[in-house]
């Protein structure tokens, strides 16, 4: 009861930081959550939702369940879609967070959270290729999720 509570109120100060719309609540699979606005013009997540930690952000683009992970290294955003580049096409191609390291869960490679957002080719976390900061929020355009749900076609639903 707690926790739903803390999510309503959490999601309500979101909304008025970054505007109005639709929102929904993602997930880490480590049990964190946070809270994310999907709108026609993309997904928006605040600045200060944001840390050194991963932050693992569920939505849906035209019915394919996708996640991103987001955090910041010093005052640089670090974004990349959670879903391994070699592993692709198998429903365990994502990552998870344990002991400072992502933990791909279909080969079991490692890699620190420098590689997040930078790192392109090889089992590492695809990268999200065009965002921006505008005002207290991080903004990801449609075009941008919708040219990468295909990597998430096959991926187990998350929770």
């Amino acid at each position: 009861m707690k926790r739903k509570l803390f999510l309503m109120l959490a999601l309500a100060a979101i909304l008025t930081a970054c505007g109005s719309g639709s929102a929904s609540e993602g997930s880490l699979p480590n049990e964190t959550a946070a809270a994310s606005e999907t709108t026609s013009d993309g997904l928006t997540i605040p600045l200060d939702s944001l840390s050194a930690q991963p932050l693992f952000i569920d939505w849906e683009q035209d019915g394919t369940p996708m996640q991103l992970i987001a955090l910041l290294d010093g005052e640089q955003v670090r974004l990349a879609y959670n879903t391994c580049q070699s592993c692709a096409g198998s429903p365990y191609a994502y990552f998870e967070y344990k002991d400072g390291l992502l933990t791909c869960q279909n080969c079991g490679n490692q890699f620190g959270l420098d590689s997040v957002g930078e790192v392109v080719g090889g089992c590492n976390p695809l990268p999200v290729g065009e965002s921006s900061v505008e005002g207290d929020c991080v903004v990801i355009p449609a075009s941008e999720l919708e040219a990468n749900s295909s990597a998430f076609t096959n991926r187990r639903k998350f929770s």
